[in-house]
């Protein structure tokens, strides 16, 4: 059985989502990526999150956002469930195109500092894995340093998969992208150079890194020419442990875990209530199951 997480409201998060057996369902193609970021989109604006960047790798993917009202469960399942099924209906499959028997990881990210080292983490994943030498030049779906610095991207539905329709409002997405929880404080021009320098920087460091270790970059077109039954030859341990939060700030990374594990806690308390025939009993703030579908009563989490 899994876990108990606590979603609490204006919680940052990085999101991370694995597909099945590690297998490059996502490689990237032209199709694909304008795909992806329709769902992405199309999630966002029936369950509002503020996004901060994300990037499809060919065999996982990264959202940095921050949940305002304590559902992103439902923004999450929103978006898997369309990216899956568009994949699926794509390479001509069926069954599981997500990793099965385990939840997205979700990494809360206490501090404004720590959800943006995970936006320069999430940018340039591409260059770590050695695929591009800059975050841009991959041809997956990324949300780019320039991309983040407009705001928005436009995105259209796809003609393949999803039902057709003639609703405006449905024909095109704005994928919104925001700075980061105190980013507000600078202008969108001051945010979008930093971020960019920062970037820059990292994808500095790589590149040197791998130059020294005389490791060349797959490129672009080795990219495209990924085979989506592949996986990597790396071995693969299933369900392996997955960080629950991140953060510089050792005071805050233990005060989350203290607070998640009080939460777990008190939940348990109160579901074995609720099983007993209780069903008035308060479950604490941060449930989303029992709250979302079964309107129980919540209280301050002790």
């Amino acid at each position: 059985m899994v876990q108990p997480f606590l979603y609490e409201a204006s919680t940052s998060y990085l999101l991370t989502r694995n597909t099945s057996q590690r297998c490059f369902f996502l490689r990237p193609s032209k199709e694909l990526r304008e795909a992806i970021c329709y769902c992405i989109a199309d999630a966002q604006a029936r369950h509002p999150v503020a996004i901060h960047a994300f990037c499809a790798m060919s065999n996982h993917l990264h959202v940095v956002f921050t949940d305002p009202d304590g559902h992103a469960p439902l923004f999450v399942q929103a978006m898997n469930q369309t990216i899956a099924r568009y994949v699926n209906c794509s390479l001509g499959r069926f069954g599981a195109m997500w990793e099965g028997g385990a939840r997205p990881n979700y990494c809360v990210l206490p501090e404004s500092g720590d959800i943006f080292d995970k936006v320069v983490y999430t940018l340039t994943n591409p260059v770590k894995a050695g695929l591009v030498s800059q975050h841009h030049l991959w041809p997956g779906a990324i949300s780019d340093a320039g991309q983040i610095a407009k705001g928005r991207i436009t995105t259209k539905r796809p003609t393949r998969f999803f039902a057709k329709t003639t609703d405006p409002t449905l024909l095109t997405r704005d994928l919104v992208l925001t700075p980061v929880p105190g980013g507000e404080s600078m202008s969108r021009e001051d945010y979008g150079r930093y971020l960019a320098q920062r970037v820059k920087e990292t994808e500095a460091a790589l590149a040197a890194d791998r130059e020294a270790r005389g490791q060349k970059w797959l490129g672009r077109k080795g990219c495209l020419s990924i085979d989506p039954f592949d996986a990597p030859d790396t071995k693969w341990t299933p369900f392996s442990r997955n960080p629950k939060v991140a953060s510089k700030n050792e005071d805050a990374r233990r005060a989350r875990i203290l607070r998640q594990k009080r939460f777990v806690s008190q939940y348990g308390d109160a579901m074995r209530e609720f099983r007993e025939g209780h069903r008035d009993t308060p479950f604490p703030d941060g449930t989303f199951a029992m709250r979302v579908y079964l309107g129980v009563a919540t209280v301050p989490l002790i």
